[in-house]
């Protein structure tokens, strides 16, 4: 039986900065290295098999703490990627909460009513992550 053990990124600059990033491509902080430190530890005696995450700086990086007990490689599949967020990327929190107050409470709440210009819909995250990990936990 294939385990598969899901980690979110450290604490990345959209997270400390209060900006949306789905697909933005920031890097991590301080208190993110910190976070990869500990998780580096947490993984230390655990066995892995193979190392997976988006092509995304923050992502990346954080994989990297398995890396540092483990020699394994680390393979990148865009399809990992969190939500894109279409026009809101990028965007300070603040501004979606003041501009399309309506959008934020549905993205917090009924994330499949929400809709912002070119982002993507949550049923299409759901099937895309879904999908994604299922196929590379076959391989394993």
């Amino acid at each position: 039986m294939t385990k598969v053990y899901l980690v979110r990124h450290a604490e990345a600059e959209g997270n400390y900065y209060r900006r949306i990033q789905g697909h933005y491509n920031g890097g991590i902080t301080r208190r993110g290295y910190l976070q990869i430190d500990a998780l580096a530890e947490r993984f230390r005696d655990i066995h892995i098999d193979a190392l997976y995450s988006s092509d995304l700086r923050r992502t990346m990086i954080t994989a990297g703490a398995i890396k540092k007990h483990h020699d394994l490689p680390l393979k990148t599949d865009r399809r990992l990627r969190e939500v894109d967020m279409g026009a809101w990327e990028d965007l300070p929190w603040g501004n979606a909460s003041h501009d399309d107050s309506e959008q934020l409470f549905l993205f917090s709440t009924d994330p499949e009513k929400w809709s912002v210009p070119n982002c993507e819909p949550y049923v299409n995250l759901q099937n895309r992550i879904y999908d994604t990990i299922l196929e590379l936990a076959a391989k394993h």
